[in-house]
């Protein structure tokens, strides 16, 4: 070989080599570009404190410094903005917090609707009345509640000039409701939507009981009084009858007296069990209520009384009418001073098999069985309050006494423990392997009647985002759902008032492989609801909603092989967050649920929990929906196209290694 020859080939390596570091370098800085242009746009569009990674080229590094203190300073002008506009509005809010206090406290169930039948807003005793069926929502359509004929009839009549609110009553799971429909008009007179006040005619059959009881007292006390007062009156005008004549007006006053006062027990008697036992309970905290009682016992019965201190961690709440509870524990420690001499006393609460113990306890003697019997049905103070029996009666409780080895004597009650706050499965902390991609083509493939909703904005749209959690991985080797969670997002708001969950008993046992990763066990299922009595109030819960879940084939597979035994099939399009990251950052590597969270600046609590984990994913969705604004994707077609071009590439990565 020629020096000639040499020169060109050392020149021909030299030219390669730097050609492919510098093709190398090139495509490390693009994708650089590309990392930090989606993550301007995340900081933008979805978490103002998400910053740059300042690493990479000098000029890209030096960029994005200059990015994260740009980022800082318009941070702080927002604050400074939302301060200010948090003043300007400090009045208008005053005025909404009154009226959802107001709607919240009322007893009487509310919901208004716009003009076309959508729910616009709805209080707590809507929700306790209709059982939280999953057909009241926010967006939701409120012929599911109540009949269209019914309301097309009263608005009619509105438009004809009638301005009277219609009432009408309607059959609903064996329950009839009356039904008040008021319309609301706008200023140019118009209906601009209507009022439908609702009450189960059940409570106002007893209400109406209550009442004829009441003028049946005033007559019969009318009658026994007006009897009386002859009697005395003839007595004081002729005083000079006979003794005998005498007696005979004076058994009079003692008949009418003894039959006024038997009418009066035999009312209050009535009244103690008129409607429904609940109304009068209230969830109460456990150490709230032991001051409540301790008070009423040191004042009305004279007693010392001792509480636990510090109170327990792991007291529960209590569903309770406090009142009634401490008038009759009053009575007790009276009954407790006089019989048996016991001037201390110590009240505890703790929680035992998914009840609430309360004891009261003393050094001496036991409280024999008809000691207690007597305490129960001792006339109540005040002629018209609960006997004890009666109040025990109604918080379904149990009551016994006896008395421990160290010579403490006690009565316990066993009341029931409110659910107010309590999840159906324990939130797991711990790190927990998660579940492996499912890739699901089916997921683009809307039926007939679902492809009306390719043109719709994904602003305007109604989602379920849901979770489940099951035995394992595998449907058709016999895994099945253990719980359902889901909430609903609306308007890019997360409804966090308007969730689903329930626990399903799968009929197999759960592994204790899947237990350390979601924390439900066999002794938590058995018993529940099967998937084919869930399934179908579920499907209600997601009617005229978009389907969303992360990683949300999975969940597919186990709905889809449930269809046959369950009767339930979800026709409705379905978005998947981990597809719609993947299209929003494809230079990030990770897109598990919780390095989305981390992007996004949000907190991860209650993993792998069914409600938990659709809770996060709704968040994530919230934010993402203003990504993909920005990005020019505005219609649910346009969404899951841009999912179904990322699982193919996602596919084609994993099996191709591309």
């Amino acid at each position: 070989m020629g020096a000639e020859t040499l020169v060109a080939v050392v020149v021909a390596l030299v030219l390669t080599a730097t050609t492919g570091l510098l093709w190398q370098e090139r495509r490390a800085r693009a994708a650089t570009v590309r990392r930090l242009t989606a993550d301007v746009r995340l900081l933008l569009d979805a978490n103002a404190e998400h910053r740059l990674a300042e690493s990479g080229p000098a000029g890209l590094a030096d960029l994005a410094q200059a990015v994260n203190d740009l980022a800082g300073r318009r941070a702080s002008a927002e604050r400074d903005v939302a301060h200010a506009a948090a003043s300007a509005r400090t009045e208008i809010e005053q005025e909404r917090n009154r009226l959802a206090a107001l709607m919240a406290d009322l007893t009487v169930a509310v919901v208004v609707c716009s003009p076309g039948g959508r729910i616009v807003l709805y209080n707590a005793a809507a929700r306790a009345l209709l059982a939280d069926d999953p057909a009241l929502g926010l967006g939701r359509s409120v012929f599911g509640i109540v009949d269209r004929g019914l309301v097309a009839h009263a608005l009619d009549r509105a438009t004809d000039g009638d301005v009277r609110g219609h009432v009408s009553t309607v059959l609903r799971d064996d329950r009839l409701l009356q039904v008040r429909l008021t319309p609301v008009r706008g200023a140019d007179a118009d209906i601009s939507g209507f009022v439908l006040l609702l009450e189960d005619t059940g409570r106002l059959r007893a209400r109406q009981r209550h009442e004829a009881q009441l003028r049946t007292l005033a007559e019969h006390t009318r009658a026994s009084a007006g009897g009386i007062r002859a009697a005395v009156e003839t007595l004081l005008d002729y005083p000079g009858m006979t003794a005998q004549e005498q007696a005979q007006f004076l058994t009079i006053v003692a008949e009418e007296s003894a039959r006024l006062g038997e009418q009066v027990q035999g009312w209050a008697t009535a009244a103690a069990g008129t409607g429904d036992r609940d109304d009068l309970l209230a969830d109460v905290r456990s150490e709230d209520l032991l001051v409540v009682l301790a008070r009423q016992l040191e004042r009305g019965a004279g007693a010392q009384v001792s509480l636990p201190d510090p109170p327990a961690m792991d007291q529960p709440w209590v569903r309770a009418d406090s009142h009634a509870l401490a008038r009759s524990l009053e009575q007790l420690a009276g009954r407790l001073r006089d019989t048996c001499g016991v001037a201390r006393v110590a009240l505890s609460l703790s929680p035992v098999d998914g009840h609430a113990r309360l004891e009261l306890a003393w050094t001496g003697p036991a409280l024999p069985a008809a000691g207690l019997e007597a305490w129960l049905d001792e006339p109540p103070a005040g002629g018209v309050a609960a006997s004890s029996r009666q109040v025990v009666e109604r918080h379904d409780a149990e009551v016994w006494t006896g008395a421990s080895a160290d010579g403490t004597a006690y009565v316990r009650l066993l009341l029931p423990v409110s659910q107010a706050g309590a999840g159906s499965a324990p939130a797991m902390t711990a790190a927990s392997e998660s579940r492996p991609e499912f890739y699901d083509f089916d997921l683009f493939d809307l039926p007939e009647q679902a492809r009306s909703w390719q043109d719709r904005k994904l602003a305007e749209l109604a989602y379920a985002v849901f979770d489940t959690e099951t035995t394992g991985f595998h449907p058709d080797a016999g895994d099945e759902i253990l719980s359902v969670g889901a909430v609903r997002v609306l308007h890019g708001r997360l409804l966090r008032q308007e969730v689903f969950e329930r626990l399903v008993d799968p009929g197999r046992a759960v592994p204790a492989a899947s237990t350390q990763v979601h924390g439900i066990t066999d002794e938590m299922v058995r018993g529940q609801p099967v998937l084919e009595e869930v399934l179908p109030v579920f499907a209600r819960f997601c009617d005229e909603t978009v389907l969303v879940g992360h990683n949300v084939g999975f969940d597919l597979s186990f709905l889809r092989r449930a269809e046959s035994r369950t009767g339930v099939r979800f026709t409705q399009p379905v978005l998947d967050t981990l597809l719609l990251d993947a299209a929003l950052h494809p230079d990030h590597e990770r897109h598990s649920l919780e390095a989305i969270a981390d992007r996004f600046g949000l907190d991860v609590l209650g993993r792998h929990t069914a409600l938990g984990d659709a809770l996060l994913t709704g968040e994530v969705l919230v934010r993402m929906l203003a990504l993909l604004q920005q990005r020019g994707i505005t219609t649910l077609g346009q969404a899951l196209e841009a999912s179904r071009a990322t699982q193919q590439a996602r596919l084609d990565a994993r099996l191709y290694g591309s």
